[in-house]
């Protein structure tokens, strides 16, 4: 298995309400501002690459929808130990969705999706709101 780089993303932190490094690996992060660990997943809009992508990519190949993606989301990049966060740069266009760096290579047919990241204690442990945001 290759090695989880980078264990640290800077992405919004769904708690603090700003820009903060994430570190983790896959789909496992904690916000190294406020410490509270979230699960990372996708929501709409979603498509599939239907390119291989490398370190060195800068855009991700869709069949259709690219232009669904503005600039400035945020994407989750394919599942489990080879997931990785996304900023897009620009709005796409129909086949095409420009990124800032991938991290990983990646095969072809690899589900995306805009970034959702869930608390990931959801019952006695639960996230309380960030002091001073009244969430």
């Amino acid at each position: 298995m290759p090695p989880m780089v980078p264990a640290n993303v800077y992405a919004p932190c769904p708690r603090c309400g700003t820009l903060r490094t994430l570190i983790g690996t896959g789909l496992a992060y904690l916000c190294g501002g406020c410490e509270w660990p979230f699960t990372a997943s996708s929501q709409a809009p979603t498509g599939t690459g239907t390119a291989a992508v490398t370190t060195a990519s800068t855009a991700i190949t869709v069949a259709s929808g690219g232009a669904s993606f503005t600039g400035g989301m945020w994407l989750l990049y394919d599942t489990g130990a080879n997931a990785e966060i996304l900023r897009v740069t620009a709005t796409g266009s129909a086949t095409s969705i420009p990124v800032a760096k991938f991290y990983r290579s990646h095969g072809t047919s690899i589900a995306f999706g805009r970034l959702l990241l869930t608390p990931t204690q959801t019952a006695s442990e639960k996230v309380p709101a960030a002091p001073g945001w009244g969430f």
